[in-house]
């Protein structure tokens, strides 16, 4: 429930001292509201309950971002662990939240520990160790494809590199208490990974163009090429199947519970309306776990992992000749790099959505927690001054 009380002061600013207590509503139908923000929920799926987003699992949110059972606008503290807008790769936001669902809850505020004004939670703890681990992995990698005279494993390394930068950058966002600057700074991070990630894939897809003309034109005159290593390329691409394998099944683990969770917060909200137990446990149903959402989400990372494991299959079958071998891996690099442009363009968008949706709501109210009173301050930027405001909220 939520109430708010309206105070006008002689001197004309306006604040609104907005209560409110957490309830747990039963949904109906599909104009249910999950967390009081008008989006229209399904109540046979997770997110239908009506409870906050901040009692899910953050594996489940990761996955399930932009549907009902996605991170909460507000009042999610875990929001931190899914980059705000998704680059070629949903690997590291999937692993980054595995990791911070196993460390816990975080400290009170006060007790928090800062490094460089950045504040020692548990999502900066994951975002820190996804950094340094897809940095390495991303450094590792390059120099195997190297080795491997591998195209297709370089273009590979683009995104996972790119996903490492957007990650440094959601971790300064962090620093910021101010969540206008936070969004900024994301922003910026976000664009600037973008730009990034299509040079580089640019740079590499050009290279992959050159190299499938030479090896196919070596191949009609008998030449010889360089080859390419079929157990590099064949080690990386299972790694990457893997870590989408175990991705998925954390998943659905820990969407199972969740939806133990809201089934318990279905049935304790009817009873609280008095609804007969038994008849409200017939006519509620589970909330449902749809894997091939799950499976959508990873769809870029399961097609480069894919493209390269049948490539490396190539290779080991033998047959081909070095400048053939050259030409197949060639052909999978303009592959993996087109996959990188298509979800570019995706992110790209997302981030307009996102800097339209910030920059449209420069002008909207300020909202000031007030943990003692159970109440949020409400600033009208139309009503108020600022110097007039800070002496009506400061006292």
């Amino acid at each position: 429930m939520t109430s708010i009380e309206t105070i006008e002061t002689p001197e004309g600013p306006r604040v609104s001292v907005r209560t409110s207590r957490y309830s747990v509503s039963k949904c109906t139908d599909k104009s249910c509201d999950s967390v009081g923000q008008g989006k229209k929920v399904d109540p046979k799926k997770l997110g239908g309950s009506g409870i906050a987003s901040n009692r899910r699992s953050s594996i489940t949110k990761s996955f399930l971002s932009k549907t009902q059972a996605g991170f909460d606008d507000v009042g999610d503290k875990s929001k931190g662990i899914q980059a705000m807008v998704q680059l070629s790769s949903s690997r590291p936001s999937n692993v980054a939240s595995i990791l911070s669902q196993y460390l816990g809850d975080d400290d009170d505020e006060e007790n928090t520990k800062k490094f460089l004004c950045i504040p020692i939670t548990n999502n900066v703890k994951a975002l820190f160790t996804m950094t340094v681990l897809f940095a390495s992995i991303s450094i590792g990698q390059y120099f195997a494809a190297e080795a491997a005279h591998s195209q297709s494993l370089k273009a590979d390394v683009v995104s996972m590199a790119m996903d490492a930068v957007s990650y440094l950058g959601n971790i300064i966002g962090e620093g910021s208490d101010v969540p206008a600057q936070r969004i900024v700074l994301q922003l910026f991070f976000s664009l600037f990974s973008l730009f990034l990630l299509n040079y580089f894939n640019t740079v590499i897809l050009l290279d992959s163009i050159s190299i499938m003309k030479t090896a196919h034109q070596e191949e009609e005159d008998g030449g010889d090429g360089t080859g390419v290593v079929a157990t590099i390329v064949f080690t990386f691409a299972l790694l990457g199947l893997i870590v989408d394998g175990l991705c998925l099944y954390a998943y659905r683990v820990f969407a199972q519970k969740d939806a133990e969770i809201e089934y318990a917060a279905m049935l304790e909200a009817a009873k609280l309306e008095g609804t007969d137990p038994e008849q409200t446990a017939a006519e509620l149903k589970k909330p449902q776990i749809n894997m091939l959402t799950a499976l959508l989400h990873v769809s870029a990372d399961l097609m480069r992992s894919c493209s390269t494991f049948v490539e490396g299959i190539v290779l080991f079958a033998g047959g081909l000749t070095p400048a053939g071998q050259e030409y197949v891996d060639a052909i999978c690099g303009i592959f993996i790099g087109a996959t990188i442009y298509a979800a570019s363009i995706y992110a790209i968008y997302e981030w307009l959505a996102t800097f339209y949706g910030w920059f449209t709501g420069l002008g909207n109210a300020i909202e000031v927690e007030c943990p003692e009173c159970h109440a949020a301050i409400e600033i009208q930027h139309a009503k108020a001054e600022s110097g007039k405001v800070a002496d009506i909220v400061l006292g």
